[in-house]
């Protein structure tokens, strides 16, 4: 499983710079550079280290729960 991003997500690109393992990148919503910049998960670089959620001055980050 890979950290979620939620819909609070601004683009602002703290969680991109506190990545260890550069899993988070900014992207915009649709193809061709149109709609909101937010930040999109590398899901085969993300170990769920956690170090992105601090980050995010939005709370738009999710770890995901066991159970």
């Amino acid at each position: 499983m890979a950290v979620t991003i939620l819909n609070c997500c601004t683009g602002c690109g703290a969680c991109v710079a506190a990545c260890p393992l550069a899993a988070l990148t900014l992207m915009t919503e649709r193809p061709g550079g149109y709609g909101r910049r937010r930040a999109f998960v590398r899901v085969a670089r993300c170990t769920d280290c956690g170090a992105c959620v601090p980050s995010c001055p939005h709370l738009a980050l999710e770890l995901p729960t066991l159970g």
